[in-house]
């Protein structure tokens, strides 16, 4: 016994191994990328870039978050060069005259000015190349967006070829389909004549509704009237996964502190509802997800043409058409389609831009770079490329405990790709 005791004590030392670095790597290392040569198209060097769409003449225009009118004169501007941008419409339409917030009530909210720019989201081209502008209405003060007020958050339509400095249509929303907790996210046209009796087409809208207990959904507006109806409020499908906690350049992102997992802008169980947003290319469905979610989701939108101001029954018909795609591998941000039907998908958490084909419902890697730190909005123009917003969001003070750890200059990406522009 004591021999194998002693032989027991000594076989570590007898079989024990000297580590040493060796020269040779493992057969399979990450570099980081795939897919197409990514260019680099445009440098911010001052706000971080939010939306981007390209007319059919190669204007760029792009939107960016804004709260204070003295540091960031701009909300909607035109890219002039490869590192300018300038107001647009013009100046004056970017400054409401009394200001972006209002404390008339006795709490500060955004102003109710449906005339000028306070927060712009989204900026939209429709097929007749005529600029969409998605205005949240509600202003950025000490890292938080203060609550809107009615006639503050809309739709404004602008016609750039003859270079007028007022919209042809401005669409409000009443507070019953917006409630001042909504958060205008993004916009998708179908100018199809006949899908309304105006004949002037529909907009399909995201409401991200920043803010734990809101009524996350979808907006539907008639452009012939203007008249709007919301669907899915509040369902799961378009509300945040409580408790997500998603992991950008491979560090897991709390929002604010460890104690609050990030559920983007939120504390645990709110944050980022539907977000994602994209139209089919024939159509019939819309596509999205929440912002805090990894699941994709369609819903046709013969269904959510049905106005629940007037048929109570058509809010439960649209559910029931929602379809449920899977989960996307990630945190996805911005959605887009092309003229092929495939349907593009950003991936803040893999640096990448992906796809999903809908002929047999699989999620593909489309182009992969250490580049794309956090891609936003996509757009598919008419040039033959995917283009894609890069804001870093996740290193913004809101996910940081106050600090900004971005580093600028912020970037406007493209991509060659095999479809075009979606013509509805």
């Amino acid at each position: 016994m004591q021999y194998v005791l002693l032989l027991c004590l000594l076989l570590p030392h007898v079989f024990g191994v000297t580590f040493q670095p060796l020269t040779e790597k493992p057969g399979l290392i990450d570099n980081g990328t795939s897919g197409p040569e990514i260019e680099v198209v445009h440098l911010f060097r001052g706000e971080a870039p939010i939306g981007i769409t390209v007319s059919k003449s190669g204007r760029a225009f792009v939107t960016f978050n804004r709260g204070d009118l003295d540091s960031n004169p701009l909300t909607l501007a035109e890219i002039t060069s490869d590192d300018t941008e300038v107001a647009f419409p013009n100046a004056a339409f970017n400054q409401p005259p009394g200001g972006l917030v209002n404390t008339t009530s006795g709490r500060a909210v955004g102003t109710s000015d449906s005339m000028h720019f306070i927060n712009v989201q989204g900026a939209v081209m429709d097929s007749k190349d005529r600029l969409w502008v998605l205005d949240t209405g509600r202003p950025v003060v000490n890292g938080d967006n203060l609550l809107a007020s009615p006639g503050g958050p809309k739709l404004m339509g602008f016609n750039i070829e003859n270079n007028v400095t007022t919209p042809f249509m401005t669409i409000t929303f009443p507070e019953n389909i917006l409630p001042p907790t909504g958060y205008l996210n993004d916009v998708r046209f179908d100018l199809t004549p006949s899908l309304t009796k105006s004949g002037q087409g529909v907009a399909y809208i995201a409401d991200t509704e920043l803010c734990a207990s809101g009524a996350f959904g979808i907006i539907v507006v008639d452009l012939g009237t203007g008249e709007s109806w919301r669907h899915l409020d509040r369902l799961h499908m378009v509300s945040p996964t409580s408790r997500l906690l998603a992991t950008f350049f491979g560090v897991p992102t709390f929002l604010q502190t460890p104690m609050m997992p990030a559920l983007h802008y939120e504390n645990a169980g709110g944050g980022g509802g539907c977000d994602g947003f994209a139209i089919s290319a024939d159509g019939k469905f819309i596509y999205f997800t929440p912002i805090a979610s990894r699941d994709f989701w369609r819903i046709e939108t013969a269904a959510l043409r049905g106005n629940t101001n007037n048929d109570p029954l058509a809010f439960i018909r649209a559910a029931n058409s929602v379809q449920y795609l899977g989960e996307m591998g990630g945190q996805a941000d911005g959605l887009e389609t092309d003229s092929t039907g495939k349907i593009y998908i950003s991936s803040p958490e893999h640096n990448s831009i992906n796809t999903f084909d809908p002929e047999t419902g699989l999620i593909s890697v489309f182009v992969r770079s250490p580049m794309l730190a956090w891609p936003d909005t996509l757009n598919v123009a008419d040039d033959g490329f995917i283009y894609a917003t890069v804001n870093q969001l996740w290193l913004s003070p809101g996910f940081q405990n106050g600090v900004d750890k971005r580093t600028k200059p912020f970037a406007l990406i493209r991509a060659r790709i095999d479809g075009g522009r979606v013509q509805l």
